[in-house]
């Protein structure tokens, strides 16, 4: 393969795989070579220009885009590169493929980001028990003995949310759906402090707080941690940088599959709250796109007609 402005001699140890089998989550010191950090600033920049900001100051970001809607010809030569490939390939031990770029911004001493949470919105379209992964990419500087704004996570043999993908999002529609029939109305803040609060409350943010890995990073640097690591963003303070932002990946089992009846619980603020003066607008509508594109149960993901280039989108061990 000729040489490409993205590629890098970066190569996985069997340091980096043995922590991630356990702790599900490791940090990947220089992945990204300075030409790709240039474009994926641009590109993060020029997808976050103009968003509206009422969906970002709802989840304590000051912007953010949920899937990026711009070419996404450099990215496809990013994943075409051999390290990428066989970095994220053996660590996941899976072959993977690409659905949606997401992009956070925090502002210095304004937001907090997000709380403890399992990203059970991004990966709320295929099967539970299905493998999926994230790429985080600081593009500032991440000091945690400065100004931090980075993220926290928790090694998954300590706390797993693996139980949110299944068990925990079926109690919690099942229970607004007995009070919505008793007769006792809910509100989306009901439903989203159910689904958050329950790693924030006070004993086990202790625990969580006390477990926690919050690494420094350069652009460059990136975090690679499967859908079950509990996680939260870390506040910017006072400093030199304004606002810090960082660019995401998502990426799940080239074998997954469509789950509609997940993606139907996911649509249940929509169905409860999205009438009357002031309806409820999901913050993305990605999983149920999935199935108005034509997606059927159990269909696999890298054969939706919602995902353009998906050869492209595919990398494989």
């Amino acid at each position: 393969m000729e040489s490409h402005p993205f590629d890098n001699t970066f190569r996985i140890t069997p340091e980096h795989k043995l922590q991630c089998q356990r702790d599900g989550f490791v940090k990947l010191e220089g992945f990204l070579n300075p030409n790709v950090v240039e474009m994926l600033r641009d590109r993060t920049e020029r997808e976050m220009t103009g968003v509206a900001r009422n969906s970002a100051t709802s989840m304590n970001l000051s912007r953010t885009q949920l899937d990026f809607r711009s070419d996404r010809n450099d990215v496809y030569e990013l994943m075409a590169r051999p390290y990428f490939r066989q970095a994220l390939t053996e660590l996941a031990e899976h072959d993977l493929f690409l659905t949606f770029e997401n992009c956070f911004e925090i502002e210095q001493n304004v937001h907090e980001g997000l709380p403890w949470h399992v990203d059970v919105q991004s990966f709320g379209y295929h099967f539970a028990e299905e493998y999926a992964c994230t790429v985080w990419a600081p593009l500032q500087p991440v000091d945690t003995q400065g100004q931090r704004g980075g993220m926290a996570y928790v090694p998954r043999h300590v706390i797993s949310g693996e139980f949110c993908f299944e068990q925990l999002e079926r109690a919690l529609v099942s229970t607004l759906r007995a009070k919505e029939a008793a007769g006792i109305r809910t509100s989306p803040k009901e439903y989203y402090g159910m689904r958050f609060g329950i790693f924030n409350t006070p004993p086990l943010d202790t625990i969580l707080e006390t477990h926690q890995v919050e690494d420094d990073f350069q652009p460059g640097d990136v975090l690679v941690f499967n859908k079950w690591v509990v996680h939260r963003s870390i506040m910017l303070k006072e400093g030199e940088l304004p606002r810090c932002a960082a660019y995401v990946m998502r990426f799940v089992d080239a074998d997954a599959r469509y789950d509609l009846q997940r993606t139907q619980m996911l649509e249940l603020p929509a169905e409860l709250y999205g009438k009357g003066p002031f309806p409820y607008k999901h913050v993305t509508r990605q999983h149920i796109e999935i199935a108005e594109a034509g997606a059927a149960d159990g269909d696999l993901l890298t054969e939706c007609a919602y995902f353009e280039n998906r050869d492209r989108r595919t990398i494989r061990r």
